[in-house]
């Protein structure tokens, strides 16, 4: 048994979410504030006893930022535990929370494991029953309003049920059960149907089995070790009816001696006495209790327990040991816990926070690949930023939070991708996700994170397209949240296929090279000619209909067509000084670059071949500035890949910079400058946008924004 789904509706930024996990470890990444730790509360609100939240606690903030108005509508947390052996459905626990009778057509919202049983517990925070009355009976929209207007966060209940058999994230399934407030229309109390919200359920008894332990990002492992309840005192606690009765004896026996010894040291028996003493003179000897100090060691192992320690075996504290080795050693133990405790619960599910603060980037992956071992008593599900954790997951067991807005949405990348990759790649001995792990475990990169995607086929597209953006622009890739990944070949189509409306809503634009045939060139080939073709007939058929996904095709080669740029010229020039020694060839070559397009088309791969390409761009990228082009291709690739993250203020710092190279030659534009420097108001920064790129010259930065609007 494990946790499969998680639903979330109108919780803090997570409007209509639903998670999927796997068992073992799973992986939750998206951008700072996309709501990762939002997912987590929300579960442990629900399953978490140690996390008890009551309408208390309940806060106007908890409700979704995307509802006009709070009051009347319905927070729901649901999971939906899979795979629940008979032998667990014995259990009262999951007997309770296993549907007596399953719906079809809630089964086809969800993929199933055939052959088991599977169980939901819901929590539904919503107005009482007497305020829902209410709404329901209000004549007009007045009435409805006057009613909804009272609500207040104590009128709020906490409901918990199970059997629920509904996909809570659909908005019908939503205004089914609580009505469309936004047309004034509640629905009926009196008509609530438990095979719907499921029916009322005791979670104290959902929770004696159901074991949820969260570590925090920011903690505090020494702390936590020396609490009452603590991992050891736990394992303890499981294993004491193992321990014979002569060993208990013994410990007993020697605890009370040393008790014994203890009450016996003079200087501890006579601070007894002076007490005594002291109580004669304060209250008489008539009132004065007697007095004896000594040592009461309890002698009960389960007590004992919370003196047993872990220290390292060449030091005298477990505080010499770094915050990385704490980390590791806390989710250690709390693993050996769930083994130890594996009988008796049915659930284990821990929550990491962060699991590589402080932790080297080795680690992480060994750490990873390692609690998956776990799998059988332990579920893990851990929020992260790590390239090196998120990578090497199991690609089916990864979430992703994409903001939009207010809101966030869940994806999952690998929803229907085995699928693609058997009718569309023709994929026979190896699933579309097992290539993808491979790839995502070998490069490390950043495919999961980015806002948006350029995919390239080699080294030179991946050193120098990053320096022409960083020059010309004013701006990193970086600060794009543009992710450029080198494929190494020209493979793209198993990458690019995780880019879909059903599984990563996220631009990629894939940049290649069609190697057409030059008249005169000795370097083309008809061969490269007809696989650049063929390539891109490929493509355009894979993803031609594709939101997401666009390519963006190289008439030649990337050195060739950077060349082609007349203003280019003068940095490849610097290149042959740097590569050649020989003057007539020095000549012969730059004179090439200013002749025929076969003969510069010639001279260019002959250096860029003999430096090999990957050392080209490297040095290429050391003498391009501001004034380099981009070529016309690799501009539209950029532009399609940022057209969701081009914000007023990433526009104005394109801008600024744009026309700071002009300044020195045009009097209006500087004092147009000295104008927004000036300014401290970030509106008012704002307002002098436009006035900016209508004063911009037709330059790289000029030529990108149009693109961008052109994409937008």
């Amino acid at each position: 048994m494990y946790l499969k789904y998680l639903q979330i509706v109108n919780y803090k930024n997570l409007k209509s979410a639903r998670f999927t996990f796997g068992k073992g470890a799973n992986a939750i990444i998206g951008e700072n504030d996309s709501g990762k730790s939002n997912a987590i509360t929300a579960l442990r609100i629900l399953l978490d006893d140690s996390f008890y939240y009551n309408a208390k606690r309940l806060k106007e903030s908890d409700f979704t930022d995307s509802l006009k108005n709070w009051r009347g509508h319905w927070i729901i947390i649901s999971a939906y535990f899979d795979e629940i052996s008979s032998e667990e459905k014995s259990n009262e626990a999951c007997k309770d929370i296993v549907p007596e009778k399953e719906n079809e057509n809630f089964l086809k919202s969800f993929i199933r494991c055939k052959g088991y049983n599977y169980g939901t517990v819901t929590l539904l925070i919503r107005p009482q029953k007497s305020i829902r009355k209410a709404l329901f009976e209000a004549k007009d929209k007045k009435e409805f309003e006057a009613v909804r207007n009272r609500i207040k966060l104590e009128d709020y209940e906490f409901v918990y049920t199970a059997r629920s058999q509904v996909d809570f994230t659909k908005e019908d399934v939503y205004k089914e059960i609580v009505g469309d407030i936004d047309s004034f229309q509640y629905a009926d109390p009196e008509q609530e149907d438990s095979a719907i919200v499921g029916g009322k359920l005791d979670i104290l008894e959902i929770w004696k089995y159901i074991s949820v332990v969260f570590i925090d990002a920011l903690r505090d492992v020494e702390s936590e070790l020396k609490k009452p309840k603590n991992p050891i005192r736990r394992i303890v606690d499981s294993i004491r009816a193992d321990i014979s009765d002569l060993d208990i004896s013994e410990i007993k026996e020697k605890i009370q001696e040393l008790n014994i010894k203890i009450s016996g040291v003079g200087q501890i028996s006579g601070i007894g006495h002076q007490i005594n003493h002291k109580l004669d003179e304060i209250i008489g000897l008539v009132y004065s209790p007697n007095i004896v100090l000594e040592s009461q060691m309890k002698d009960d192992i389960s007590v004992l327990s919370k003196y047993i320690t872990m220290l390292p075996s060449d030091k005298q504290d477990i505080d010499f040991l770094g915050l990385g080795h704490l980390n590791i050693l806390f989710i250690a133990l709390k693993l050996v816990e769930f083994e130890f405790n594996i009988n008796r619960e049915i659930v284990n599910i821990m929550l990491i926070e962060e699991p590589e603060a402080h932790i080297h980037t080795h680690i992480q992956k060994t750490l990873f690949d390692n609690l998956q071992v776990s799998k059988d008593y332990t579920q893990v599900l851990m929020t992260t930023h790590s390239t090196h954790l998120s990578e090497v997951a199991d690609i089916t067991k990864v979430n992703v939070l994409k903001g939009r807005e207010n809101i966030s949405v869940v994806m999952q990348p690998s929803n229907g991708l085995n699928e693609f990759g058997k009718t569309q790649l023709k994929l026979k001995d190896v699933s579309l996700t097992q290539c993808l792990e491979r790839f995502l475990d070998a490069k490390r990169c950043v495919l999961l994170f980015s806002k948006g995607i350029v995919l390239v086929e080699g080294d030179g597209e991946e050193i120098l397209i990053p320096n022409l953006v960083k020059k010309t622009m004013g701006i990193s890739l970086d600060e794009l949240g543009i992710g450029l990944i080198n494929v190494g070949s020209v493979a793209f189509e198993y990458i690019a296929c995780i880019f879909e409306p059903c599984r990563l809503e996220r631009y990629c634009a894939i940049i290649t090279d069609m190697d057409q045939q030059l008249s005169g060139a000795k370097k083309c080939s008809s061969e490269a000619e007809k696989r650049g073709q063929s390539r891109k007939d490929k493509l355009d058929k894979l993803f031609g209909s594709n939101p997401y996904v666009e390519m963006f095709y190289a008439p030649y080669t990337l050195e060739v067509d950077f060349c082609n740029e007349e203003a280019n010229r003068p940095y490849v020039k610097k290149i042959i000084d740097y590569h050649y020694t020989d003057p007539d060839t020095i000549i012969k070559h730059k004179e090439n670059l200013d002749a025929s397009a076969s003969k510069r088309y010639d001279s260019v791969l002959t250096l860029a071949s003999g430096m090999k390409k990957g050392w080209y761009a490297t040095i290429l990228s050391e003498y391009i500035d501001c004034l380099a082009v981009i070529p016309e291709y690799i501009l539209d690739a950029l532009a399609f890949a940022s057209r969701e993250v081009l914000t007023t203020a990433i526009k104005l710092k394109m801008t600024y910079f744009s026309l700071k190279q002009y300044s020195n030659n045009d009097d209006k534009i500087e004092k147009l400058l000295k104008q927004y420097d000036e300014i401290n108001c970030e509106k008012d920064k704002e307002l002098f946008l436009q006035e900016f790129i209508s004063r911009l010259p037709d330059d790289i930065v000029s030529k990108f924004l149009g693109l961008a609007g052109q994409y937008e």
